[in-house]
């Protein structure tokens, strides 16, 4: 069976023909309408906003109350010349102090690193000689007294160690403190009272 296509209004192509006859109604149910495609909405067209006026334009220039007599102002009323500022004697050689400074610490530095190595290897050592003589004893009351024996010596040698480190690390920071000092003492002399 073949069927011709229909119209949205239900009539065929031969129906809707000048002097065609009209289709009888019959039982059927008419079919249901399929809406159009909705229509391409077309860009609305912003009005364009009108020109700002600033607020120097609006308000009128007012002519001066009084006549100008001159150009130049009295005496009394011009600023005194400035004068160039004289150098701070506080910048006066600071590169050069913190300069100084650097290289006493970087020097410092270098001193507390050589610390540090020999006392590691001083570490060291004491702990192979320990491993060598426990390496030896055959007794075991005899290992616990080296144990506590090596233990407490190592004690005593890693607290001296660290007051050495304390005083390297001091003489340090005053040493680069030096130069930045004597500098702030120049530039800035005390006020006699």
């Amino acid at each position: 069976m073949t069927t011709t296509p229909r119209l949205p209004n239900g009539q065929t192509p031969a129906e809707k023909m000048p002097g065609a006859k009209p289709r009888k109604a019959s039982g059927k149910k008419p079919r249901k309408k399929i809406a159009a495609e909705p229509a391409i909405a077309k860009p609305v067209e912003m009005a364009k906003p009108a020109p700002v006026k600033s607020v120097a334009a609006s308000v009128k220039p007012q002519a001066p109350a009084m006549p100008l007599k001159s150009a130049t102002p009295p005496k009394s009323a011009m600023p005194p010349k400035k004068t160039p500022m004289p150098p701070l004697p506080a910048l006066d050689g600071a590169v050069e102090s913190f300069e100084r400074s650097f290289q006493a610490a970087g020097q410092g530095a270098m001193a507390l690193n050589a610390k540090l190595i020999d006392m590691a290897r001083t570490n060291v050592t004491s702990g192979f000689d320990f491993m060598t003589s426990l390496a030896t004893v055959n007794n075991p009351a005899d290992i616990v007294r080296l144990q506590m024996g090596y233990w407490e010596e190592r004690m005593h040698a890693l607290l001296g160690q660290a007051h050495e480190l304390r005083t390297l690390s001091a003489e340090i920071v005053a040493k680069a403190n030096e130069p930045i000092r004597a500098h702030i003492k120049r530039s800035f002399p005390a006020k006699a009272a």
